[in-house]
């Protein structure tokens, strides 16, 4: 008797067996498929090896023997290999495990007897390209070569969806001298055929400004040259691509605030992608300063969520200050960028071996942190607080070098008929005033409640400077006054010393500077100079000028003082001074602070 179990097993078998069929007859047909293919035995040999060669485990012997084998095999087929989908991958082992010479044969076939520009646009073969350029990139002679191979033909590839990735990877592995003949493409074949010569023997890196320097004439036709480029660049959507982002940066600083206007349309909503490169941010800043308010939303739109990440990045900071700067929507600028730094961000779950996250005991132990002392410690996310605190132009040239100061350059016009119309409606003043009053409170209490960490930062210190100078309170007074007090850790010192702030590198500056903020106020009934001479008064020489640095902080704070106290005290106390002047000075340390106090004693 028959079971079930058993029709089951029969029925499992049976289907098996034709499972098996089908497979062998579409492996028989690829086969054959595969062996009408140019040099399919040589092939079918050269992925066997290819196989073995891959072996992260082979020797240096194993893969030279591997090697020379793949070469008898594939010389003088290369060109024909590299383009078939199954077999560009062998070679690409080859440039990659092959010795100087087998490399420059690879090279020089691939350049001299082939079509580089073909292999450059195909989705499986421009990877040999890609390792042509990656293992090739410090042999001038190879570089050439490659050089002279895509000549003619490099505007085609930089707007091609498969070939930019080859003129990516090339004009950022090749040193820009040996790539100066390619650029010249891009503005247009006047400039590439009758001044390759000069310029590689005069320039390193082209651009549009030289270009204009060098031809005033030609700028017109350079720069429809590049908005070609930029325009089919657009349809293939190749944003992300650093030579393209450099592209439209050289166009939209050349080009017309009308041109650049009519070319914001088509980028604006893909600004967080063009962030990526310093000349990226340019192009997003360029597009908020001449744009229509309409596109100015759509830069905001195109950003929200990404405020934190973009004032932390090195490059696309500057795009979002400029997009601050210009926008009259100021309601909209808070809700969909300053809205995101009044909450502190989310930190992903960090399990440990017990399935417990572990951020709860650091949340925890961190207490009430303020969502913006990250941003106020580092460099790029500080220069958002200083902008908006920034009252006038002096001002904020004194945080911004002059790069920064042409991007966030006021009273932009656009032409309009024969006239020439601000950019912007509102006043700058206003619109900074607006951002800065939807900010105050939580920029006053990130200041009061981590006052020791601030005045210990360069970055940190100008904020708190400028945030004491533009809302002066006692609370605040009152927390710099108290975090002189505390003592920190100095990591560098093997000895574990602490340091008062009135002797820390940078908290003694950062003291000193807001002191002196005290001499220009107007009333000082809550100044810091006040609260630190009811503190420290009769003892100012000991407490707060018993170092160097502290003598540089004592000094200030004479000339903050009106009523003369601090002088009439710090006057008693010359011997003393002198003496550690004397003594800083015979055991060869710093005593500049010293000699400056003595000074302000003297006056």
């Amino acid at each position: 008797m028959v079971s079930k179990n058993d029709n089951k097993k029969r029925k499992f078998s049976s289907n098996n067996k034709k499972a098996d069929e089908v497979s062998n007859s579409k492996r028989a047909l690829k086969q054959a498929r595969q062996s009408h293919r140019p040099h399919a035995e040589t092939v079918v040999a050269a992925k066997e090896l290819w196989n073995k060669l891959r072996v992260k485990t082979n020797t240096a012997e194993q893969n030279a023997e591997m090697m020379g084998k793949l070469m008898e095999l594939l010389t003088g087929k290369f060109n024909q290999v590299a383009l078939q989908h199954d077999a560009s991958r062998v070679v690409q082992a080859a440039i990659q495990f092959a010795n100087e010479k087998q490399k420059s044969t690879i090279i020089k076939e691939l350049c001299d007897g082939g079509n580089i520009v073909e292999l450059s646009k195909s989705q499986y073969a421009h990877f040999v390209v890609l390792k042509m350029i990656k293992y090739c990139g410090k042999d001038d002679e190879l570089i050439r070569l490659i050089v002279k191979a895509l000549k003619s033909s490099i505007t085609k590839l930089a707007v091609h969806a498969v070939g930019a990735r080859v003129v990516e990877l090339l004009f950022s592995t090749f040193p820009p001298k040996r790539t100066a003949t390619l650029k010249l493409e891009f503005y247009g074949p006047h400039f590439s055929l009758f001044q390759d010569r000069d310029l590689a023997n005069k320039v390193t890196n082209v651009n549009i400004d030289y270009i204009i320097s060098n031809q005033p004439s030609g700028k017109d036709a350079a720069l429809n040259s590049l908005l070609s480029l930029i325009n089919k660049g657009i349809e293939k959507g190749l944003f992300s691509f650093a030579y393209f982002q450099q592209i439209l940066c050289e166009y939209v600083t050349a080009a017309t605030p009308n041109d650049v206007r009519t070319l914001c349309s088509s980028l604006v909503d893909h600004s967080i992608h063009l962030l990526s490169t310093k000349a990226g941010a340019r192009v997003v800043a360029e597009c908020a300063t001449y744009g229509t308010p309409k596109d100015r939303k759509r830069i905001l739109k195109s950003l929200k969520g990404y405020t934190r990440s973009t004032l932390l990045h090195s490059d696309a900071y500057i795009a979002l200050l400029r997009v601050l700067d210009v926008t009259d929507d100021t309601v909209n600028v808070q809700k969909a960028i300053l809205a995101e730094l009044h909450v502190l961000p989310k930190k992903e779950p960090k399990m440990n071996v017990l399935g417990e996250d572990e951020n709860d005991d650091k949340e925890d132990s961190e207490g009430k942190k303020s969502p913006l002392i990250e941003l106020i410690l580092s460099d790029t996310g500080s220069k958002l607080f200083l902008l908006l605190l920034s009252k006038d132009e002096n001002t904020k040239k004194k945080y911004f070098d002059p790069a920064e100061m042409e991007i966030l350059r006021p009273n932009t016009t656009i032409k309009e008929g024969e006239e020439e119309v601000p950019t912007s409606k509102k006043s700058a003043n206003t619109r900074r005033v607006e951002l800065l009053q939807y900010m105050k409170n939580l920029l006053c209490d990130c200041c009061k409640s981590h006052t020791n960490e601030l005045l210990q930062s360069r970055c940190g210190a100008k904020v708190l400077r400028e945030v004491y100078e533009t809302f002066p309170s006692k609370d605040l007074a009152d927390a710099i006054v108290d975090a002189c007090e505390n003592e920190e850790g100095n990591d560098d010192d093997d000895d574990d010393e602490y340091l008062s702030v009135f002797e820390h590198p940078i908290g003694h500056l950062s003291i000193k500077n807001i002191i002196l903020c005290d001499a220009n106020a107007s009333s000082k009934d809550d100044s810091v100079t006040k609260l630190l001479l009811t503190k420290y008064g009769g003892n100012l020489i000991d407490d707060i000028g018993a170092s160097n640095r502290g003598a540089f902080v004592l000094v200030s704070l004479l000339a903050s003082d009106d009523s003369g106290v601090a002088k009439k005290e710090v006057k008693k106390a010359r011997k003393e001074v002198k003496k550690r002047l004397n003594q800083a000075k015979s055991m060869s340390k710093p005593y500049a602070g010293y000699e400056a106090l003595l000074k302000a004693i003297e006056e």
